[in-house]
């Protein structure tokens, strides 16, 4: 199996729900093309605001990665199961010990218990 890097490309409609204050109900809003580009300028103004442009850490954040990945098998399940006499879970799980040990930065050993 081949591994390929994989584009995940967000839906061009997108929804906002807003709440005036917390007592009011929340209201949806759908957004187009420029509405969005603004709303993420504001947002990264206001984090750029908070942090003092990045000289301030920000307590109790985290920051959360999508790495996607799609594995190319020569043939269909089936075929690659049957021909081949390969085992296609075993082929993901050794690519993404893999990637794991590329993301985390240590070996792969270190990461299977």
């Amino acid at each position: 199996a081949s591994l390929r890097s994989t584009t995940i490309k967000t839906s061009s409609n997108w929804t906002r729900n807003r709440q005036a204050n917390l007592l009011s109900k929340p209201k949806k809003h759908g957004l187009d093309a420029d509405e969005i580009r603004k709303e993420k300028s504001k947002a990264f103004d206001l984090l750029d605001a908070l942090s003092r442009s990045g000289s301030l850490a920000i307590a109790h954040s985290e920051l959360h990665v999508v790495v996607a990945m799609t594995h190319c098998f020569e043939k269909d399940l089936m075929g690659t199961v049957i021909c081949d006499n390969v085992n296609p879970i075993e082929k993901l799980e050794g690519s993404t010990l893999l990637l794991a040990s590329a993301v985390h930065g240590v070996p792969a050993e270190e990461l299977v218990l």
